[in-house]
C-alpha cells in the first residue's frame, strides 16, 4: 500500500524542454523511418500515439452505439511498409452517422489525451493520466487479435513492479513516474504536430489517396478540407492553450 500511496501522491513538475526534445525526436525519426535503425525506433516511439489514435476510433464507435471487434498495432517494419498502416481498428457501426463519428474519434483522441496530461499535473494528480493509459492498454490487450507483444509489455511491467515492491523505495518512484510521464507527453505532442502536417499533405495531395478524411467525405458529402481544418484546429489550439502556460509567446 505504501508504494501505491507514493504513486497516487506523486507530484510532477513538467519540464517543457524535455517534452519538446522528445517531440522533436519523434518527428525526425518518423520522417526518416525508412532508415534501418529508425524503422524500429519509429515503432517504439509511436506505439502509444497509434494506440491512442485507434482507441479513439473505438471509443467514439462505442459512444455511437457500435461494436469493437479488433484493435491492432502493426509492430513489424516490413508490414508497415507493405500496408502503409501503423495500426487499425475493426468496428461495426450503426449506420452512416455512427461510421462518421467513429472515423472522427481517432483524430480527436491524441490532442484530448495531451490536454489531459497537462490537466492532471495541474490538479496534482498525474496518476489519473497514467491510470487512464493503463485502462486503455488493458482494454487493448483483451480486444486485440495480436496479443504477443502486449503480453511481453505486461510481463516487463510486472517485473518492474516486482522490483519496486521489493525495494519499496519512494525515491525510485520519484524518478520513474516523471520519466514515463514526460515520454508519453512528448510522443503525444510529436504525434499531434506530425499528424497536423500529414493531414495537410493528404488533403491537398494531387493523387487520390484513401484515408479517414476521404472516407468522411464519402459518408457525409462534406468536403475533406472541412474535416481537415477541424482536426488541425483542435491540434493547434490544444498545443497553444497548453504551452501558453509554460512558454512566453
Amino acid at each position: 500500500m505504501t508504494l501505491l500511496n507514493n504513486f497516487l501522491n506523486t507530484s510532477i513538475q513538467l519540464h517543457i524542454l524535455w517534452i519538446l526534445f522528445i517531440a522533436l525526436a519523434y518527428i525526425v525519426i518518423h520522417n526518416n523511418r525508412l532508415k534501418p535503425v529508425n524503422q524500429f525506433l519509429d515503432i517504439y516511439l509511436n506505439y502509444i500515439p497509434v494506440l491512442t489514435h485507434e482507441f479513439g476510433h473505438i471509443l467514439f464507435n462505442k459512444i455511437s452505439g457500435g461494436k469493437a471487434k479488433d484493435l491492432v498495432i502493426v509492430a513489424l517494419p516490413k508490414e508497415r511498409q507493405a500496408t502503409s498502416q501503423q495500426g487499425y481498428a475493426i468496428t461495426q457501426s450503426k449506420g452512416l452517422l455512427g461510421q462518421a463519428i467513429t472515423t472522427l474519434g481517432g483524430y480527436i483522441m491524441p490532442p484530448f489525451m495531451l490536454y489531459l496530461s497537462f490537466l492532471a499535473v495541474e490538479l496534482k494528480y498525474p496518476s489519473i493520466f497514467i491510470f487512464t493509459y493503463l485502462v486503455i492498454f488493458i482494454y487493448f490487450l483483451v480486444l486485440t487479435s495480436r496479443k504477443f507483444l502486449p503480453i511481453i509489455i505486461i510481463i516487463l511491467l510486472i517485473i518492474l513492479l516486482y522490483f519496486l515492491l521489493q525495494n519499496n523505495d519512494p525515491i525510485i518512484m520519484t524518478y520513474i513516474v516523471p520519466i514515463v510521464y514526460h515520454f508519453i507527453v512528448g510522443v503525444l505532442l510529436g504525434e499531434v504536430l506530425q499528424s497536423s502536417w500529414t493531414i495537410v499533405n493528404l488533403t491537398f495531395n494531387a493523387q487520390s489517396i484513401t484515408w479517414d478524411g476521404s472516407t468522411l467525405k464519402d459518408l457525409t458529402h462534406i468536403p475533406t478540407f472541412i474535416f481537415s481544418i477541424v482536426w488541425i484546429a483542435i491540434n493547434l489550439l490544444t498545443v497553444y492553450h497548453l504551452f501558453g502556460h509554460y512558454l512566453p509567446w
